[in-house]
């Protein structure tokens, strides 16, 4: 067994049944060429009868069958004297397949086919079971209805029909794979073998079909689940989380590039991995949120000076990340459209978001200037009127109002504020030193401009003229427009942080009234963007790729929501 088989092993070898081998396997039938009819997550919840999945397809001859597979994992993955009798074992489930009828008579000629029955096994059949199985085996079934596959022949077809062929077909893909798993976990991880594999794995992807489509997002899935995989191992998902981001937007922005965005078939293909994101996600904040939500639960007291800059920074990540995954939530697990329970999620969801903010200080002290992307994040979250509560409108204006007190607050106890450029060492020497260093530059700022315009929202009239008598006007207000009459801005927002894409648009002069201010700006021209995204049913992948990129959030995601009277 070379080293490339022995990496597929061990990874077979480790998959727990539901939702790691329940997940992939299906991926594996689908390009070996079966039609799968019903899978395991499809019916979790329901007796399965010995079917976690039922599919059409060919065998080794030929022959075409109705295949019934029966998954076991994790404490069940080798067959023994112990599992192979007790109720829902081995044989048990073998019975059942065998005994309980399922048919599909929208599938044409699927009810007179012959029936196969398959138990996948990511282990071995134990030797002190072996005639025992064999002897149940060669009473119940004719040659040719019953097959066993176990991790030899599994990694023999995975190996076969996705690694070898993708992830491990060439000498570098083969290099970055073994990196990224090797320094999965380490401090300070970029992630770029990580990013390098993905690339080499898209530009090998010519055509969208047949063979090689289903092999490219099944090889995407793969590597995906295989990062997520062992970063659960690690008790690190943190590296999930940045894996999955990157490889959503990277995939999503190809099938822009391609314009394959209203095609059902690369859909259904892409929202797999949307999947795979979510359990990323679920599982991320099932294991932080509770911690993250007490009081200052995001400030780690062994940071000492360093959380002046560190326990911010963490708010406002944390609050970009929980909002994407909320949005994301509202959409599975079908994507095509929002959740039937839509209000009473996003209920849930608001109260789950005000109890993280009100317990987290650092969410009130934004640093840079691009944590006006975090800000916005949770005002458009908030100020959706489909089903904004007083008790949302509420929280929204004492949180804008906390971030201007907070911004206010550091700015006359340490003269500071948001750096311009988003240069986090420079904010770290200034925190350091107590002296502005030399590059630091704080005299114009994007976000101060947004935090003025959001006070025509509630009408803050007050809160207007205190802000800008302590800022005194020494502040130039920009506001970043995108440059949709040069550059395709959509395709770019999936693909990197944007710099000449924009137009600034800034303000002279902050006027001395209110009213005039609010004139002043509902006068402001912005383009009023349409996004293929969104009507490819996707619309939360634009908060992903302002939160992953740090592009400026584009002026009408708030400027349409300020009252015209």
């Amino acid at each position: 067994m070379n080293s490339n088989s022995i990496i597929v092993q061990e990874y077979l070898g480790s998959l727990k049944e539901d939702k790691e081998l329940d997940y992939l396997f299906p991926l594996l039938l689908s390009v070996m060429g079966f039609r799968i009819v019903q899978t395991a997550l499809e019916s979790k919840g329901q007796s399965q009868y010995g079917k976690d999945i039922v599919a059409i397809g060919n065998d080794d001859n030929g022959n075409k069958f109705r295949w019934y597979f029966e998954l076991k994992g994790f404490k069940d993955k080798n067959i023994t004297d112990k599992n192979y009798s007790i109720s829902d074992g081995i044989r048990e489930s073998i019975i059942e397949a065998k005994d309980t009828a399922f048919n599909d008579s929208s599938i044409p000629e699927f009810d007179s086919l012959p029936i196969k029955i398959v138990v996948v096994h990511n282990g071995i059949l134990k030797t002190n079971i072996r005639p025992t199985f064999d002897g149940f085996i060669s009473r119940e079934f004719k040659p040719g209805e019953f097959e066993r596959w176990d991790i030899y022949y599994l990694t023999d077809l995975f190996s076969k029909y996705l690694f070898s062929e993708y992830l491990l077909a060439d000498a570098e893909s083969n290099r970055l794979l073994k990196r990224t798993l090797a320094f999965l976990d380490s401090p300070d991880n970029d992630f770029s073998d990580f990013k390098q594999l993905v690339e080499i794995q898209i530009d090998k992807t010519k055509t969208i079909k047949g063979r090689t489509f289903k092999k490219y997002f099944a090889t995407l899935n793969l590597l995906s689940s295989i990062i997520f995989h062992y970063s659960n191992e690690n008790q690190n998902l943190i590296a999930a989380k940045e894996c999955s981001d990157y490889l959503v937007l990277r995939v999503w922005s190809w099938i822009l590039k391609q314009k394959l965005e209203q095609k059902e078939a690369v859909l259904k293909e892409f929202r797999k991995l949307l999947t795979i994101q979510y359990n990323i996600l679920d599982a991320y904040f099932k294991k932080t949120y509770k911690v993250a939500s007490l009081e200052n639960g995001l400030y780690a007291e062994n940071g000492a000076f360093f959380e002046a800059i560190g326990y911010p920074l963490r708010c406002f990540d944390y609050i970009n990340d929980i909002i994407y995954y909320c949005e994301l939530r509202t959409y599975y697990p079908d994507y095509r459209e929002a959740s039937k329970h839509k209000k009473r999620l996003r209920n849930i969801q608001k109260d789950k978001i005000i109890t993280l903010i009100k317990n987290n200080s650092g969410a009130y002290r934004p640093i840079i200037d691009n944590h006006s992307i975090a800000i916005l994040n949770v005002f458009r979250f908030f100020s959706e009127q489909s089903d904004m509560r007083q008790k949302d409108l509420e929280f929204l204006a004492s949180y804008i109002f906390g971030v201007i007190n907070g911004l206010l607050i550091i700015k006359i106890k340490r003269n500071r504020l948001p750096d311009g450029y988003n240069r986090i060492s420079l904010v770290s020497e200034f925190v350091a030193t107590g002296e502005k260093p030399q590059e630091y530059t704080d005299e114009s700022s994007m976000l101060i401009a947004i935090l003025y315009e959001l006070l025509i929202f509630f009408n803050a009239e007050e809160t207007y003229l205190d802000l800008k008598k302590r800022l005194d006007d020494k502040v130039n207000l920009q506001i970043a427009h995108p440059s949709v009459k040069e550059f395709d801005i959509e395709q770019l927002l999936f693909e990197r942080h944007m710099h000449s894409e924009y137009y600034i648009d800034s303000f002279q002069a902050v006027p001395d009234s209110f009213d005039e201010f609010k004139e002043k700006v509902k006068e402001k021209e912005y383009e009023k963007m349409e996004y293929r995204t969104d009507k490819a049913g996707f619309p939360f992948l634009r908060t992903l790729a302002h939160k992953y990129y740090k592009n400026e959030i584009f002026p009408d995601e708030w400027r349409k929501k300020i009252p015209s009277d």
